[in-house]
C-alpha cells in the first residue's frame, strides 16, 4: 500500500476530504487484492484438481501393473509347476522321439490313405447321383406307361361300352322277335291247315 498523508486542519483534527479519499483509496486496494487472491485461489483449485486427477490416474495403473505382476507370478507358478511335473516325464523322450519317426513315416501312407477314401467317397457320390438319375428316370417311365396304359384302357372301354350298347340292342331286337315267333307260327300253323283244307276240297272235288 502506498503511503497517504492526511492533511491536519486547524479546528476539527484531519482534513475530511482526505480522510473520505484514503478510505476510498484502501477500500479499492483491499478489493484488488482480494480478486487477486480470489483468481490465485481458483487457480490453485484448478491445479490440485488437476493433481488429483492426475494421482487417480497413476493410482489407477498402479493397480493395473500389480495386477499384472500378480499374474505374471502366478503364470510363472504355474509353469514352474509344469516343469516340475514334466520331469518324470524326461525320460520318455527317446521314446516320444522314436514314436514321431514313425509317425512321419507312416504319414505318406496316411496321406495316400485319406486320398483314397476321398476317391472313394466321390465314387460313392457319383454312383448315389447316378442311381437317384436313374430311379428318376425310371420313375418319369413308369409314369408315362401308365398314363399310355390308362389312355389305351379307356379307348379300350369306350369302344367295349359301345359294343356292348350295340350288342345289347342287336339282343333286344332278337328278343322281341323271339317273341313275336309263337304268334308267326301260330298264324302260319293257321294258314297251311286252311291251305290244306283247300287242297283237300279241291282234291275231293276232282274226283
Amino acid at each position: 500500500m502506498d503511503n497517504y498523508s492526511i492533511k491536519s486542519v486547524t479546528f476539527g483534527g484531519f482534513d475530511k476530504q482526505d480522510v473520505i479519499q484514503y478510505i476510498e483509496r484502501t477500500a479499492k486496494e483491499a478489493a484488488e487484492n482480494q480478486k487477486k487472491l480470489l483468481e490465485e485461489n481458483d487457480g490453485l483449485r484448478e491445479k490440485m484438481a488437476a493433481a488429483e486427477q492426475e494421482i487417480s490416474a497413476l493410482r489407477m495403473q498402479v493397480e493395473e501393473l500389480s495386477a499384472q505382476r500378480d499374474t505374471l507370478q502366478a503364470k510363472l507358478q504355474q509353469e514352474a509347476f509344469a516343469r516340475q511335473a514334466l520331469e518324470p516325464l524326461k525320460p520318455l523322450e527317446a521314446e516320444v522321439a522314436r514314436l514321431s519317426a514313425e509317425a512321419d513315416a507312416l504319414r505318406p501312407d496316411a496321406e495316400a490313405y485319406a486320398q483314397f477314401r476321398e476317391r472313394i467317397g466321390a465314387i460313392e457320390c457319383e454312383a448315389r447321383k447316378r442311381a437317384a438319375d436313374l430311379e428318376a428316370a425310371t420313375a418319369v417311365q413308369l409314369q408315362r406307361t401308365l398314363d399310355l396304359f390308362r389312355g389305351q384302357y379307356q379307348v379300350l372301354m369306350d369302344t367295349f361300352e359301345s359294343t356292348a350298347a350295340h350288342v345289347n340292342g342287336e339282343l333286344r331286337k332278337v328278343e322281341v322277335n323271339l317273341t313275336q315267333l309263337p304268334r308267326a307260327m301260330d298264324q302260319a300253323g293257321a294258314e297251311l291247315n286252311q291251305l290244306s283244307a283247300v287242297l283237300e276240297r279241291t282234291a275231293g272235288g276232282e274226283n
